[in-house]
């Protein structure tokens, strides 16, 4: 079947959902990146694996977004089909917390405080959603999720759903086994290997999260999850911005080497390094996905240089492969 074929019987399949040449950049935090071929919208986790599957069936490429966090899409876009991932339910009970993986984690570490649950607090306020945290093991003032889940339903390449246990992530520092980024930034393959038969990180599919916590005292909690967010808005640039942009190196801080190496403020087109945190980069207006690549690579570029430390990437680039 033809390429044309394959995608619009997709579009079919996928029903009155489906949208054409959409722009990415209102999905993404950082507010840039071109369009997608095909874009739906999920609302459950059911829905996000039919997606997948009716994608996988028709050998149309495809990539899940969560809340857009920690991302960098090109500015030519994605080719394929995005399924923006907004399954969120949430449930509690006794010391266990069930999530899709469309939840923001923010909303997530709420319900646990509130519930007086311990384990989660250290989320307060933290963009992203439950699947995007579990993809790139994330984590902020001594807690992360490696220390918190349970288990996640997954979606697998042979279309079966299964549990996984949380060593089955293999998880290192803001690392899992479904991270599709290497430390040097370089994008891996979003689909299966040509030829090789191997699998890439996109290949699995998290539904759903299990999350095991403590029962503790809610307004100790409270009042820790409140302290968290302060520091969050004192120390966090606001507007539209990735998150922390490179990993922090061992024994240092990514925000300090930068800040060293006098880049704070510098610019790139619409592109800035936030003058408040140098692991921020902030789109002040007008950004292309290349400007703040480039800023990147100019701050990695000069940080190695002035330094002698390479930083690594913390987020994801994606659609980037096409235009090297």
């Amino acid at each position: 079947m033809a390429v044309e074929s394959r995608w619009s019987a997709l579009a079919s399949a996928l029903g009155p959902g489906i949208r054409h040449q959409v722009a990415l950049a209102p999905y993404t935090s950082m507010r840039v990146g071109g369009p997608a071929d095909l874009l739906i919208v999920v609302e459950s986790a059911e829905e996000l694996a039919r997606a997948v599957i009716l994608a996988r069936q028709q050998r149309v490429p495809w990539r899940v977004l969560g809340g857009g966090c920690n991302v960098l899409i090109s500015d030519r876009g994605l080719r394929g089909l995005v399924i923006i991932n907004r399954a969120a339910s949430v449930s509690l009970q006794n010391r266990v917390v069930e999530a899709e993986s469309g939840a923001k984690l923010a909303t997530v570490a709420e319900r646990a405080v509130n519930g007086g649950l311990v384990g989660l607090a250290w989320a307060a306020g933290l963009p992203g959603t439950v699947g995007g945290a579990i993809v790139g093991n994330a984590g902020a003032y001594g807690g992360d999720v490696a220390g918190v889940l349970r288990t996640a339903l997954v979606l697998e390449p042979d279309g079966e759903v299964r549990e996984r246990p949380s060593t089955w992530f293999q998880f290192r520092y803001r690392e899992s086994r479904l991270k599709g980024v290497d430390g040097t930034g370089r994008e891996r393959a979003q689909t299966r290997c040509r030829g090789s038969g191997a699998l890439e990180p996109a290949d699995w599919v998290i539904l759903k999260a299990t999350l095991g916590l403590e029962v503790g005292d809610a307004l100790s909690l409270r009042a820790k999850a409140d302290e968290i967010i302060e520091r969050r808005r004192a120390a966090h640039p606001h507007g539209a911005t990735m998150g922390c942009t490179f990993k922090n190196p061992a024994g240092d801080h990514a925000g300090r080497l930068i800040e060293q190496a006098g880049l704070k403020g510098h610019r790139v087109g619409g592109a800035q390094i936030s003058e408040q945190h140098g692991n921020f980069f902030i789109n002040v207006g007008g950004a292309r996905a290349e400007d703040v690549r480039n800023l990147i690579q100019h701050a990695q570029a000069e940080v190695a240089r002035r330094l002698g430390v390479r930083l690594e990437l913390e987020i994801e680039l994606l659609g980037w492969q096409d235009t090297e």
